[in-house]
């Protein structure tokens, strides 16, 4: 309901007790000022509280802060301690910047609590009339790319506040942020972007605009008048850099910050293949709608992301999963994020399925699963001898990538790869933070599985369903083997003729204690190099600049009975459902 009607239904009903004698003591009830007036609804319906989702979520659109100072121990554990009560398995952090403090960021978060955080990177708007600085900017995001950044994040200042000497606002749809999108296409990472803002900030702050309350606090919000370029242009320049960058995924913040017309929304994304959206400080608008929100989400379920833009609470998580599942009534949400409009909202009372996709399978399948999610560009580097401890110069040129923890409730030990490749075949390191060392199989094509263990699968040619896994313990042992997959059905060998130049250079050490069964350690590596002879029953090899294989990898191990595992491209219960598998771009 708008404020105007409002203002009218505060001076008739003062009107009215004025005339019964019920005037407020102390002062004339007529004289109530609209923004002292908090009317308690005399409904009498549902109110539910859904402690935790019907699925795990991952909140795509969240700030928790960058830096060592900011994100301290403490900080991290708090976060950790409200997602886990809420359900909630991972949280996108917005915040990372770009150089030493994301380097900072990654650590604190990503690192620290692998498959908990994704911490995306930003740019530096520093000296935008420079002719070069587009360039500058897609390098130092390749940088950022290469340190564990997961993504790029534009705040709504692109396109209302950052502007050319000549005074001139830089446009979102800017030629000079051309080599940025392409670097982002480049690396198969997703860009979060916020551009404009909810319509009420664009009109008039009169007695019609129906966020007068939460602007009057925020006076910083309105952005009408001829300082400003209309909503309409400003997310029209965004819709023409998606438009010019197809291969690149636009996370549009806000549910494409139009969601009060729902209708236009769902136009763009029939337009726009490369755009998805979330959900995120947007539920009062939706609630208010509910009839036309719900036919939204069962239609679009394949292209709407959970998130929150509020730091982990546990109550703030609550709301949002009260608007998505219950049937509840008339209930305010600003417990969800804040004050937002002056009106109560109604849950969607989604189907499961398309609960599971929108607090989970649609965010998996971008940030952790397909081709298209998890990238991994492998330089080039001159052939040189694996030694298990990685302190090869030539690893200096390659970035960790981390593996994700399949199991929330496991060992919480870091894992992390790197790769490189040469004219005679692929060099692979792991380092894996450990306390025990669950290994005592000693010889080589032995079920290493069944112990600690590190794998990779290659899968260099989509076209033809074999691919090759490795394996190999802490002891050093391996398994090299080749596998035809008919969906599911499959057999897997030793290659044959394993000697001279089909033979792997492979290496293990242990740090903090002995390799030996038992050992008590903090953690061991693996150094393996697989030469291009080895997989001649393959096709699409060796690799040339350019060639993309389908590759994941994987971690298991059995410390105090438990089994935990890892994967880099996420997966299901198969290690082998190599449809879900990542991809490598060899430079």
């Amino acid at each position: 309901m708008k404020a105007h009607l409002f203002v009218g239904l505060v001076l008739t009903a003062a009107a009215g007790l004025g005339s019964l004698g019920f005037a407020q003591p102390g002062g004339d009830i007529r004289e109530l000022k609209l923004r002292d007036w908090q009317p308690r609804s005399m409904l009498k319906t549902k109110q539910s509280v859904v402690e935790t989702p019907a699925h795990p979520v991952i909140d795509v659109h969240n700030h928790l802060g960058g830096g060592k100072d900011r994100l301290t121990p403490e900080r991290v554990k708090h976060y950790l301690a409200e997602m886990d009560a809420a359900g909630v398995r991972t949280v996108v952090n917005l915040d990372g910047g770009w150089g030493r403090r994301l380097n900072e960021t990654l650590a604190a978060l990503d690192e620290a609590h692998p498959g908990r955080f994704l911490t995306f990177a930003l740019l530096d708007f520093s000296g935008i009339d420079d002719e070069n600085w587009g360039r500058r900017e897609a390098e130092r995001l390749e940088e950022s790319f290469r340190a564990g950044a997961k993504g790029l994040k534009f705040h709504k200042t692109l396109g209302l506040h950052y502007r050319y000497k000549n005074g001139r606002l830089m446009p979102v749809d800017d030629p000079k942020l051309d080599p940025v999108w392409r670097m982002c296409t480049k690396y198969g990472r997703p860009v979060v972007i916020h551009v404009a803002d909810p319509a009420a900030f664009f009109t008039p702050l009169d007695r019609f605009n129906e966020r007068w309350h939460e602007l009057g606090d925020h006076p910083n919000w309105l952005f009408h008048g001829e300082k400003f370029p209309s909503r309409d242009e400003i997310l029209a320049q965004r819709n023409r850099a998606i438009a010019r960058h197809p291969k690149t995924t636009f996370i549009c913040a806000h549910f494409a910050n139009n969601p009060e017309d729902l209708a236009t929304v769902g136009k763009w994304l029939e337009t726009y293949p490369n755009m998805v959206i979330d959900v995120d400080a947007r539920i009062s608008e939706l609630g208010r709608q509910p009839y036309t929100a719900r036919k939204f989400f069962l239609k679009y379920q394949d292209r709407i992301m959970f998130g929150t833009d509020t730091t982990p609470r546990r109550d703030a998580y609550r709301m949002y999963y009260r608007f998505l599942e219950t049937d509840d009534e008339y209930f305010d949400c600003a417990e969800g994020h804040q004050r937002q409009g002056f009106w109560m909202i109604y849950g969607l009372f989604l189907p499961e399925n398309v609960l599971e996709k929108v607090y989970l399978k649609n965010a998996e399948r971008l940030f952790f699963g397909g081709p298209a999610a998890r990238v991994l560009r492998i330089r080039r580097t001159e052939d040189f001898v694996v030694n298990g401890k990685g302190d090869a110069p030539a690893w200096e040129k390659a970035a960790w990538e981390p593996l994700n923890l399949r199991t929330a409730d496991r060992h919480q030990y870091r894992t992390r790869v790197k790769m490189l490749y040469s004219a005679a075949g692929l060099y692979v390191l792991m380092d894996a933070e450990d306390r025990t060392i669950t290994a005592a199989m000693n010889e080589d094509f032995l079920d290493l599985w069944n112990e600690d263990v590190f794998e990779f699968f290659l899968w260099p040619d989509e076209r033809q369903p074999v691919y090759f896994e490795y394996e190999i313990s802490p002891l050093g042992f391996e398994l090299p083997i080749i596998i035809p997959n008919f969906g599911g059905d499959f057999l897997g060998w030793r290659p044959w003729h394993y000697e001279g130049k089909r033979k792997t250079q492979k290496a293990t050490t242990v740090v903090g204690g002995s390799k030996q069964p038992d050992a008590r350690v903090s953690g061991w590596k693996a150094e393996v190099f697989v030469p291009y002879d080895l997989l001649k029953p393959l096709q699409n090899v060796p690799p040339q600049p350019g060639t993309r294989w389908r590759a994941n990898f994987y971690r298991v191990d059995y410390d105090d009975g438990k089994t935990t595992s890892w994967d880099w491209a996420r997966v299901g219960s198969s290690f082998h459902e190599f449809d879900k598998f990542g991809t490598l771009i060899y430079d």
